[in-house]
């Protein structure tokens, strides 16, 4: 009898929890408002005055964006991506490219600050690098205020901080980095633009423009005008390089693109009446138009970088 009574006393905090399962924490909250698959899991953790405005509005708009926040997990599943979630932890999900799960955008826990019945949890949000090098290199930080109403957490607020560390040189570097990629693309396009210019000039006037003015004046808008250049191509400077045509006649001339800033990090580029694309990584005109390598039109497929049509 004494080991029977002995067993139940073991064993009773077993069975009240089992019966009384353990609250939902507000991190679980916060998975289940945006990943849940419930009829009603991201209603469920608004807070009753939301709801009450949210159903007065009536709009169009208003039920689109509660649509689209409660379909998120499932337009996750759709796409084929790998989504995780996680109670407990650094990180609270994980969203990857079942093909290449390298890639994979994590969402953590920075802060979870629990105060009696408010909790406050700031998340940053990790990009794939591939990503990354697309957009600022940031990470963004969502901070999620919730509290307890009616025994259910609800969202009462949220914050959204980005910051930039202006003075990180890896941050600062990034930020080059990206403004050049982009100052390159544009010259590609730019360079595409003269070359075309130029082969219309030619087969108006039997020879080859000498400057970007020339071949602006030749191609006015109009019934009976060519490539467009627009006025700041024209003047030979735009987007962070100089531009110039030079060694023309009625067979040859050369264009180059330099960098406007020496050293900057950037290529230079040329093209001639053969109208293939050359770049140099040192950015030197000279060095282009002597042993430039060719620019791979894969690698800026909507300029259409090759011989001109």
């Amino acid at each position: 009898m004494r080991s029977l009574l002995l067993a139940v006393m073991l064993s009773f905090p077993t069975l009240v929890m089992a019966q009384n399962p353990a609250p939902q924490s507000a991190r679980q909250a916060l998975i289940e408002m945006f990943l849940g698959t419930a009829a009603n899991h991201l209603e469920r953790h608004l807070p009753d005055v939301t709801k009450k405005s949210f159903s007065r509005l009536n709009s169009s708009e208003s039920q689109t964006l509660l649509a689209e926040l409660s379909s998120l997990s499932s337009q996750l599943k759709a796409s084929g991506a790998k989504v995780e979630t996680f109670d407990t932890g650094q990180t609270i999900l994980t969203v990857a490219d079942r093909a290449q799960e390298s890639q994979r955008l994590e969402v953590t826990v920075e802060r979870d600050d629990l105060v009696g019945d408010e909790d406050e949890i700031e998340l940053a949000l990790h990009l794939p690098q591939d990503v990354k090098e697309q957009v600022l290199p940031i990470t963004p930080h969502v901070t999620f205020a919730m509290k307890t109403e009616g025994d259910v957490w609800r969202l009462t607020d949220i914050t959204v901080i980005v910051k930039f560390p202006l003075a990180d040189p890896d941050f600062l570097k990034s930020i080059e980095d990206s403004q050049h990629k982009k100052n390159e693309q544009a010259t590609v396009w730019a360079m595409r633009t003269i070359g075309a210019a130029e082969e219309g000039y030619h087969a108006k006037r039997g020879s080859y423009a000498c400057s970007l003015a020339a071949l602006a004046d030749a191609n006015k808008p109009g019934p009976e005008g060519g490539v467009y250049l627009d006025p700041e191509l024209a003047t030979g400077k735009k987007g962070g390089y100089v531009f110039a045509i030079s060694g023309c006649d009625a067979l040859h001339y050369k264009a180059v693109a330099e960098p406007a800033i020496e050293d900057s990090g950037q290529r230079a580029f040329c093209t001639d009446e053969r109208g293939a694309m050359r770049a140099s990584a040192d950015g030197k005109a000279t060095t282009c138009l002597s042993s430039g390598e060719e620019v791979d039109p894969k690698m800026y497929p909507q300029y259409g970088v090759g011989s001109v049509d």
